[in-house]
């Protein structure tokens, strides 16, 4: 089905509204006319009327020649009008002997029907005190024709008028909404010309009127959002790449080494184990992107249910029992909330933020998980003591394969993913993360809701 444009909807509704309104207008002034002249047909008759009963008053004693040449010096000049003169019988006594009939009577006025004759409007009126006339009533008839043909001349101005009124309008119409339409036009051609290479270019907005600014900023805020995406996307697709390329190049040189020449049993399983810890590691980081492409796309926790959080953070606590007594750091649990959302999920995040907290606090620190409530949201936080942590640093903590450091070259512990994963989970919670420098420490966490 083809789909009008704005400018041909426009066109199309204001022309439709011209035709309506030419229409109405037009209708009212031929009805008008018509009335005006139907009145004052109806006072002309009604005036004859009174003329013929003052020539019957006058010759009420003479004779009937005498009346007949009275009328008949009154229809000299008025070749429309007709006059007939009935006695008690409706015979004609004065007029054209073949008397109309009545086709139709309308509000006191008869319309009449000739059989050789043009159509004609009339009045009969009993004549009551005719003395020794034989007149007991008369027919006084004007002759509509010419009536009729003014108002048909009349129609065909009005018409022709209408038609032009109403061509002039849509053309009007057309060239109104064009130039009022040029804007998006413009707009328009500066969307088109926007690409890949050139998202930081933004729609203008010093010259648009006030009914499309508000779509050209929300239209350039989307563009911001775009440009972030993407930026994102091909830092993603970068750091990916090298990500994966480190442990492909030393799988392929370990299976290279192998394959030069032969090796015992012993060796090769060995070889082999290796290379099984690295796609153990690359599996490991490659489901880890999966999650955050989900969470990227808006998807939101499962489950929800109400949790113990005092009670998830004892469960990481206990999970991580041998890693804090290898590293020789205690770990203490602080305060007690409650919240709503997926368990797995969170036990995820309570242990990236532990592990976190492990690999940047020296040995024999203490490592703090503290729980609370604040503005109607359940936060959980893991404190480390060490320096504080440099604002760049900080801004940039949750961004997918940061290293704070720096540094590309795979520890074998962590690619950079930990931390990401956490605001994955804060945002499928309607939550958020933060962190935050003490005088002694950090503190990392995020807020849930309750």
């Amino acid at each position: 089905m083809t789909v009008l444009s704005i400018r041909q909807r426009l066109v199309l509704t204001l022309g439709l509204s011209a035709v309506a309104v030419f229409a109405v207008v037009g209708g009212i002034l031929y009805w008008a006319l018509a009335h005006q002249l139907e009145q004052a047909d109806r006072d002309g008759l009604a005036g004859k009327v009174r003329i013929v009963r003052h020539f019957i008053d006058e010759t009420r004693d003479g004779s009937v020649n005498d009346l007949r040449h009275h009328i008949d010096d009154v229809l000299i000049g008025h070749g429309e009008l007709r006059v007939w003169l009935l006695d008690a019988q409706r015979r004609v006594t004065v007029g054209d002997p073949a008397l109309p009939t009545v086709a139709q009577r309308m509000e006191g006025v008869l319309r009449l029907a000739h059989a050789d004759g043009p159509p004609m409007e009339g009045l009969e009126v009993a004549v009551d005190n005719a003395g020794a006339l034989p007149v007991a009533s008369m027919l006084v008839a004007i002759d509509i024709r010419p009536r009729l043909r003014l108002l048909a001349a009349y129609l065909v101005v009005l018409v022709a008028a209408c038609t032009i009124g109403v061509l002039a309008s849509i053309g009007l119409a057309a060239w109104t909404t064009r130039r009022g339409l040029q804007p998006l036009v413009r707009l328009s051609a500066e969307a088109t010309a926007i690409a890949p290479a050139s998202l930081s270019v933004r729609l203008r907005d010093d010259a648009v009127d006030p009914e499309v600014h508000g779509l050209v900023r929300a239209f350039n805020a989307a563009l911001d959002r775009v440009e972030q995406a993407y930026r994102r996307m091909e830092a993603f697709n970068a750091d990916v790449a090298h990500e994966l390329r480190t442990p492909l190049a030393s799988l392929i040189n370990a299976a290279q080494v192998t394959l030069s020449s032969a090796r015992p049993p012993e060796e090769l399983e060995q070889t082999l184990a290796q290379q099984l810890d690295q796609l153990e590691e690359m599996k490991g980081m490659v489901n880890d992107m999966l999650f955050l492409a989900r969470a990227d796309r808006g998807e939101s926790a499962a489950v929800w249910h109400d949790l113990d959080l005092r009670t998830e953070a004892r469960k990481a606590l206990d999970y991580f029992e041998a890693a804090l007594a290898d590293a020789s750091i205690t770990a203490e649990l602080v305060g007690d909330a409650r919240s709503r959302g997926d368990a797995g999920l969170v036990r995820r995040a309570l242990s990236n933020l532990l592990s976190n907290a492990i690999k940047h606090t020296s040995r024999g620190g203490t490592i703090e998980l503290r729980l609370g409530q604040e503005d109607g949201q359940a936060i959980v936080e893991v404190y480390n003591p060490g320096e504080p942590i440099p604002e760049a640093v900080r801004t940039r903590m949750f961004d997918r394969f940061f290293r704070a450091d720096g540094s590309r070259q795979h520890s074998g512990e962590s690619v950079g993913l930990g931390l990401a994963i956490v605001r994955a989970i804060a945002v499928m919670h309607r939550g958020s993360v933060f962190v935050r420098s003490e005088a002694n420490g950090n503190a990392v966490g995020l807020r849930l809701p309750v």
